[in-house]
């Protein structure tokens, strides 16, 4: 076992973030903000997506550029030191009700790794921060796991109360298997698949049935990559439950601004989505740009002629 995966640190910096650090590396966390929106096009803050941001020497690295860095036989170590890094700070955020979306790999919980160990340590945690499971929503991936790992991954999950979302939905036909299978309480829909499809009054009627059908089944829809205000007012129009993306708020390393431009408050009206929580919001401009996650492709610039324009995460 290397020194890093024996003696992960957890460092308080000094702005009051939490940070740790896996060889030369200095690993922060960053925070988006997701959004619910009215009829009325009011904004709401309904949870935050975890990003992760690596420094070396003081330099940003792109999470593209990490990840590969980091040696086979750490991967699971990385991916669950990552999780405890943003559980630490999403406690120290100062938001009572929203809720968390942290990224799991069933590809690296097969063989020897015990996941309900590995989902007992983050309750555990949970309960040491203050963070009610019920508060996390686990987004799983598909990427190289079989049934079996996948399943029992959300059936330990989903019995310590945490809740499931599936990610890059296109309604192909292993999509809808995998929500048929999942049963997932959030389904986020693959940006460039919304764009196709907005671009046509049919494709725009399937994705007004498709957010219309996972409504009725208490499934929350996701529409991420949002980079137009055209396109958040397509999200009302056809009944989005939750949005994200550049045009709303860029992630921020913590300590965010988001308490100081988004103040929490207790009269935010009650979301059309299964997904309570309480802070509303107005638009501001976008502030930090936000690196790319490891698993999903490199960004290109928005579109101004389609309504969704694709991004990576």
């Amino acid at each position: 076992m290397t020194p890093e995966r024996s003696e992960p640190q957890f460092i308080d910096d000094e702005r009051g973030g939490v940070t740790t650090s896996y060889g030369p590396f200095m690993l922060k966390s960053a925070f988006q903000p997701i959004f619910s929106q009215s009829d009325s096009g009011q904004l709401t803050i309904r949870a935050f997506e975890a990003l992760i941001r690596p420094f070396r020497a003081g330099r940003p690295v792109s999470p593209g550029q990490f990840f590969p860095a980091v040696e086979a036989e750490d991967a699971h170590f990385i991916d669950r030191l990552c999780r405890d890094l943003h559980l630490r700070n999403m406690g120290r955020l100062g938001r009572h009700s929203a809720r968390l979306f942290l990224n799991f790999n069933p590809s690296l919980y097969g063989g020897k790794i015990d996941f309900g160990n590995e989902v007992a340590g983050i309750v555990a945690l949970c309960n040491e921060l203050g963070l009610s499971p019920g508060r996390i929503v686990c987004e799983i991936t598909e990427q190289g796991s079989d049934e079996h790992t996948l399943a029992d991954m959300v059936a330990k999950l989903r019995g310590s109360r945490f809740k499931i979302a599936v990610d890059d939905y296109g309604a192909e036909e292993s999509d809808l298997h995998r929500v048929d299978r999942l049963r997932p309480d959030v389904v986020k829909l693959d940006a460039a698949w919304v764009r196709r499809y907005s671009e046509t009054s049919a494709g725009r009627l399937l994705l007004r049935q498709l957010v219309e059908r996972f409504r009725e089944r208490g499934i929350t829809s996701l529409f991420e990559g949002l980079e137009e205000e055209f396109q958040v007012s397509f999200c009302r129009e056809i009944g989005v439950d939750l949005l994200q993306g550049f045009v709303l708020a860029r992630p921020e390393i913590f300590p965010t601004s988001f308490n100081i431009r988004f103040p929490e408050s207790s009269e935010a009206e009650t979301p059309q989505a299964p997904s309570p929580t309480s802070d509303v919001v107005r638009q501001a401009p976008p502030q930090e740009p936000r690196a790319e996650e490891p698993r999903k492709p490199e960004p290109v610039q928005p579109r101004r002629t389609v309504p969704f324009g694709r991004r990576g995460r």
